[in-house]
């Protein structure tokens, strides 16, 4: 009996040691995903587009749509410096000549936003936030409908977007969804949200402000598209 859990035990010690084993290799591969043998792989195929600011992106992986090419390795330095590296499928886009977008703020800190392929929804903007060389942080954006511009005359430029394309149904097609534009102010301090214009504005559009999100359970009638796409035609000049 004595022997049977001594061997007992010490099936259960391999087995515990090799689970251990496992789940750091796992952990481990999450956070560096790309191995060192994968990455002079790439580095026969990548592509590198130079930035303002001395910022270089390398990019690889490359997909070719025919409209389109995205690449799924991304890798950001700044001075041989590298600051960030996605390799996790992201699906980046270089197609659009307003994208890529670098704002320098102060204390030499820099937002740079990067078009993401977010098929079949509409594309997002990847906004990166960097300070002294580094990745302090990261969010999204919806893509931009022009350069910016002075909408409302205030001596402050602003961009414009929104996040997803309307659909419509109901009898006849009549109703479709509210998606609302938002607008963001150019800010010594980056790119702000200017939340009163993006009421107003949309209050205008809607005849109601329902929030800063596309939703499809305030239910509008197809005649708000025209109000819609004449907002989109003023904020891309025309």
């Amino acid at each position: 009996m004595k022997k049977s859990i001594i061997k007992f035990s010490f099936i259960l010690t391999i087995l515990v040691s090799c689970n251990q084993k496992i789940s750091k290799e796992t952990k481990t591969s999450l956070i560096s995903p790309l191995t060192s043998e994968n990455e002079e792989i790439l580095k026969e195929n990548l592509k590198t587009i130079k930035l303002d600011y001395d910022f270089l992106v390398s990019v690889g992986q490359e997909e070719d749509f025919e409209k389109f090419k995205t690449y799924t390795f991304f890798k950001l330095t700044k001075n041989n410096q590298t600051i960030f590296i996605d390799s996790l499928l992201t699906e980046y886009e270089f197609g659009n000549k307003l994208f890529p977008i670098i704002i320098k703020t102060e204390n030499n800190s820099f937002e740079l936003l990067f078009e993401i392929n977010n098929r079949p929804n509409k594309n997002y903007l990847k906004r990166l936030f960097i300070k002294d060389n580094k990745l302090v942080g990261q969010d999204k954006l919806p893509t931009f409908e022009s350069k910016p511009i002075d909408i409302n005359k205030d001596g402050i430029k602003e961009y414009a977007g929104f996040w997803d394309n309307s659909q419509v149904w109901g009898e006849n097609n009549n109703l479709t969804a509210y998606n609302p534009i938002l607008y963001y102010s150019e800010t010594k301090s980056g790119l702000k949200l200017d939340s009163l214009m993006t009421m107003q504005r949309n209050e205008m559009i809607y005849g109601r402000f329902h929030g800063f999100s596309y939703s499809e359970n305030y239910e509008q009638t197809i005649s708000v598209i025209e109000e819609f796409e004449r907002e989109i035609k003023r904020i891309k000049g025309n």
